[in-house]
């Protein structure tokens, strides 16, 4: 489906923005930010699962192995009104000292429990769903629920089940308690598409308490490392549901199972004269369970919980040394279609844009002058008719898109979060064919990008709002990823990246002999890649800084500023003077004499230099065939569009067609990264770019959806 087609009340109402509910505990956060390895624990097995104390003392317990196994323990409660995630010594204490009631919350129950400011222990689902709310990928518990006996009767079916098909969280687990029907818990699973796999030697599911049941899993997996790469590679196919990892109780703990399993049919016929049901049927079997084995279960029930701790700990440390732990649940599909050549990497934004136009057609009385429209009190305060409309965007994005579909082999590496608007964007790229392998998705509740613009009746912006914070997520990690992984030709970074990530760009790019393109995005930020410069200068990694970025391509407004922060920085030293800008400008009069002064100011840093000077053209710098450090300067006359609608994706467009045309034409990159383009052939591009950046004018689209590889080659 076309995202056009997409009704703007779907995708703005049913987003999932990291919600103010959650409450993430700050070694957690810090956790999460930093890509170290977290493990989710549950509540429930504190409030309902064992008596006090062994209950408290096996959560601190549990928290310390899973802390000791190389990962960051986060036990997950609704506590006053919020979701909990990581929880104080004090917190388990109010779960497990029977003081309060405490509530047993799933994912029907969790909604209730905090509107109340209930105390609530979340069950394996409850837990899950939190989990996946905070960008954690893998869970510790006991054992899941499943298919109740009789529930050809009854209809009863642990939520545990039907979790595990729609949220991508691996649940770490001793498999299914025994008092269940786990033949049906096995087809559940299947029905509901969940990888089950075994761990360890046997490749028989455990039945909790007993290392047999008699039943096969479908898969089997000896090493944290394998479940590991499972976990990444079901993520990769674009999955949505968890994995079950079945860990069978520890040999020493196992072999008290027949007298369990004789203490759990006991305790089932006494709950079906009593008629206890529900929820409440498990901790009641639990219970009676403890009471008959004269504390044998709850012993073994204490060994398998700290078993799996351990062992989820360790699957999520190796999932985290495989590029994030919270690869499993985040990263993107792609297409097995993907294309071999050495392709356009494009590295920074992706964004949703939302475009408001006020209408053309109001009375003059109505009408907004757009220059003064913020100031106006009277104006800004109200409503005016018009149109909005909403589309995939963001800077890198956009060029990705363009240079996309005129026919280059653009892979995006940017950031999304794990919301509404951050899957429309991966099915976005996904229905285009586009390589979503390296999208990010750093979890922690950051929101996916959001342009939102104001433009006047005439299509000029007016006023836009940025919400951009993810962007400066996107890990170096993730992008020394992708260099390994597709080797590319050419590479563009957009100034929404972090320093460090534009850094590790530059470096990476170096060493595999890749053209570097940067785009300054704008006023505040184009300055990025000069503070990356400098950070590579006085760490004598590379003797000269001016070979590591081949063009930029900035607006006037940002040519005048990374000039003046270049000077201040001293990344360049010699100005022009006034008689050699008068002397040029007499040969190009229609250029602003500040743009030349500033186009020869940059060049001995940024060797050629595309300015978008919108509906003038665009000036263009580059080094003489003759003599490379002696710049030449023109002047690419602009195109008018017919009609203008929407002007915010033509600067990206342009881009986007100049790195296609590089791109399908590797004559004119050098083995070193740097481009071996006489004048003329870059006017030809530029110009030829023109063209499409006039098309992303005459649409509503950001990238016009009209773009296919002929729209380079008409003249």
């Amino acid at each position: 489906m076309q995202l056009a087609e997409l009704s703007q009340r779907r995708l703005l109402s049913s987003a999932r923005k990291q919600s103010p509910l959650l409450n993430i505990a700050p070694r957690v956060r810090e956790a999460l930010s930093n890509g170290e390895p977290v493990v989710a624990l549950e509540s429930t097995i504190i409030s309902h699962g064992m008596p006090y104390p062994q209950n408290v003392e096996t959560a601190r317990e549990v928290e310390q192995i899973v802390a000791a196994s190389g990962s960051i323990p986060a036990t997950i409660a609704l506590i006053d009104g919020r979701i909990h995630v990581g929880l104080s010594d004090g917190d388990l204490l109010r779960l497990g000292n029977g003081r309060e009631t405490v509530v047993k919350a799933s994912r029907r129950d969790m909604a209730a429990v905090l509107s109340q400011r209930l105390l609530g222990a979340t069950t394996v689902s409850g837990t899950m769903l939190a989990a996946h709310m905070a960008g954690i990928s893998v869970f510790a518990t006991g054992g899941i629920g499943g298919v109740h006996r009789g529930a050809e009767d009854t209809m009863d079916v642990s939520a545990d089940l039907t979790e595990l098909g729609r949220t991508p969280v691996a649940v770490v687990c001793a498999g299914a308690k025994s008092i269940l029907d786990l033949p049906k818990t096995l087809e559940y699973l299947e029905t509901q598409g969940v990888p089950v796999v075994a761990f360890g030697d046997s490749n028989e599911f455990p039945a909790f308490f007993s290392q047999h049941s008699g039943l096969q899993a479908p898969w089997k997996l000896q090493r944290a490392e394998q479940v590991a790469q499972l976990l990444k590679t079901n993520a990769e196919l674009g999955l949505q549901n968890g994995v079950v990892v079945a860990v069978p109780i520890p040999e020493e703990h196992a072999k008290a199972s027949v007298d369990i399993e004789q203490a759990i049919e006991a305790a089932l016929r006494e709950s079906e004269r009593l008629g206890v049901k529900g929820k409440e049927a498990t901790p009641f079997l639990l219970k009676r369970v403890v009471e008959r084995t004269g504390g044998a279960s709850l012993l073994a029930n204490i060994a398998l919980v700290k078993n799996n701790a351990r062992v989820a700990s360790q699957i999520a440390a190796s999932l985290a040394s495989m590029g994030g732990s919270q690869g499993f649940s985040t990263t993107a599909s792609y297409s097995p279609e993907t294309r071999t050549d050495q392709p356009l990497l494009v590295i920074g934004c992706a964004a949703i844009d939302i475009t408001s136009r006020v209408d053309s057609n109001q009375s003059a009385e109505s009408a907004i002058p757009e220059v003064d429209l913020l100031r106006q009190t009277k104006l800004a305060a109200t409503s005016h008719p018009g149109t909005v409309f909403t589309s995939v965007g963001g800077v890198a994005q956009n060029i990705a898109r363009a240079a996309h579909l005129l026919g280059a082999n653009a892979v995006l590496v940017a950031s999304l979060g794990q919301d509404a608007h951050g899957t429309v964007v991966a099915a976005d790229l996904n229905r285009m064919g586009m390589d979503t392998r390296f999208l990010q998705y750093p979890g922690s509740g950051a929101r996916t990008a959001i342009y939102n613009a104001l433009h006047g009746p005439n299509g000029d912006l007016v006023a836009a709002v940025a919400d951009m914070h993810i962007n400066g997520l996107l890990s170096p990690q993730q992008i020394e990823e992708a260099f390994s992984s597709l080797r590319p030709r050419a590479v563009c970074v957009d100034a929404n990246v972090s320093t460090p990530a534009i850094v590790t760009t530059l470096m990476q790019a170096r060493e595999s002999g890749a053209c570097v393109v940067f785009e300054p995005t704008s006023v505040p930020k184009c300055t990025n890649v000069l503070s990356a410069l400098l950070v590579i200068k006085h760490s004598h990694a590379v003797a000269d800084v001016s070979s590591l970025v081949h063009m930029i391509t900035p607006n006037s407004l940002e040519l005048q500023r990374m000039s003046e922060a270049a000077l201040e920085l001293g990344l360049v030293e010699d100005v022009p003077t006034a008689a050699t800008v008068s002397e040029i400008a007499k040969f190009h009069y229609s250029l602003d004499a500040s743009v030349i002064r500033n186009l020869l100011t940059l060049f001995p840093l940024f060797p050629t230099v595309v300015v978008k000077l919108g509906e003038q053209g665009a000036a263009v710098i580059s080094p003489s065939p003759r003599n490379a450090t002696r710049p030449i300067i023109r002047h690419i006359q602009p195109l008018k569009p017919s009609l203008v609608e929407n002007s915010s994706g033509a600067g990206d467009s342009l881009v986007g067609a100049i790195l296609a045309q590089l791109h399908t034409r590797s004559e004119l990159v050098s083995p070193d990264g740097s481009l071996s383009l006489a004048p003329q052939e870059l006017d030809t591009i530029v110009s030829r770019a023109q063209r499409v950046a006039i098309m992303a004018i005459e649409s509503m689209h950001t990238v016009s959806d009209r773009l296919n590889p002929d729209a380079l080659n008409k003249d």
